[in-house]
């Protein structure tokens, strides 16, 4: 992991982790891409440790051009996929903002790595990644007391 596209990186939890890469990895890079919606802010990156390394850019992650061209131009090795519409509430009133940024927006992320990792570097022997976060509004509420999700949990 040398280079990391963190998408979503100027909302609560991408920006705490971008801060947290930061600090924990002294030789990684990180582009961010956010599009700076209500769940984003450029203040959320104040202060970041070793700000050298951190790049911000404003885009849409359903802006294939754009995820392609920073795919290249940075060598991105590692996706942590942040971006995404949540509040439930918001997706009963604009559903049509989640359908685009939650699942085209994520098909447009992972349709540019598969070309640029496995079409275009396939003779690299490169270890690539790609990390897909999310809320319990994707993925179900879990209680304490429960087994941890598994592939197969309903």
């Amino acid at each position: 992991m040398q280079n990391v596209l963190v998408t979503g990186g100027a909302g609560f939890i991408g920006s705490n982790f971008v801060r947290y890469l930061l600090a924990a990895e002294p030789g990684v890079q990180i582009v961010n891409l956010d599009l700076l919606t209500y769940a984003g802010s450029l203040e959320n990156l104040n202060e970041l440790p070793d700000p050298e390394r951190h790049t911000f850019v404003q885009g849409n992650i359903c802006d294939r051009p754009l995820v392609d061209e920073l795919l290249h131009k940075h060598q991105i090795d590692t996706i942590v996929h942040f971006a995404a519409e949540s509040h439930v509430d918001r997706s009963i009133l604009d559903p049509g903002s989640f359908i685009q940024t939650n699942i085209i927006g994520t098909h447009t992320l992972l349709e540019a790595c598969r070309a640029y990792w496995l079409v275009e570097n396939k003779a690299t022997s490169q270890e690539v990644r790609f990390h897909h976060i999310s809320t319990d509004e994707v993925f179900g509420t879990l209680a304490p007391d429960e087994p941890a999700f598994e592939e197969d949990t309903p």
